[in-house]
C-alpha cells in the first residue's frame, strides 16, 4: 500500500512541475470561440508524464505493477473528457459553486490520475 501512495504522490508533483516546463516548448493553439483550447495540450501532457512517471515507479518501487498500453488510453481519454468538460460553462459553475477553487488547466490531472489507477 505505501508504494502505491509514493506512487501517486510521485505522479501528481511530477506532472505538476514537469508540464508547465514541456508546455513552454510547444506551441499555443489559442483561442477559438472564447475558449483557450490550450487545455487539450494539458490534458495530454499529463496523461504520458503519469504515465511514465507510472512506468518508472514500477521499476523502482517494489510490489507496483508495470502500467501496460490500456493504463495510458485510459489515462489519455479521461484527461481529454475532463478537459472538454472544462469547456461547458454550466459544469464549470457547478464545481465552482460546490467549493473547489483550482486553476482549470489542473482537471485534466485529476483524469489522467483516474484512468492511470482505473485501468491498473
Amino acid at each position: 500500500m505505501l508504494p502505491h501512495l509514493i506512487l501517486i504522490v510521485l505522479q501528481l508533483l511530477g506532472a505538476y512541475f514537469i508540464a508547465p516546463v514541456i508546455k513552454g516548448y510547444i506551441p499555443t493553439v489559442g483561442r477559438y470561440g472564447g475558449y483557450d483550447l490550450d487545455i487539450f495540450i494539458w490534458a495530454i501532457l499529463f496523461a504520458v508524464i503519469v504515465f511514465v512517471i507510472g512506468f518508472v515507479g514500477s521499476i523502482v518501487l517494489k510490489g507496483v505493477r508495470t502500467p501496460g498500453a490500456g493504463a495510458l488510453t485510459l489515462a489519455l481519454v479521461l484527461a481529454l473528457l475532463i478537459a472538454a468538460l472544462t469547456l461547458v460553462p454550466q459544469v464549470t459553475r457547478v464545481v465552482a459553486d460546490a467549493g473547489v477553487r483550482t486553476g482549470m488547466q489542473w482537471w485534466p490531472l485529476v483524469g489522467a490520475m483516474v484512468g492511470y489507477f482505473i485501468k491498473r
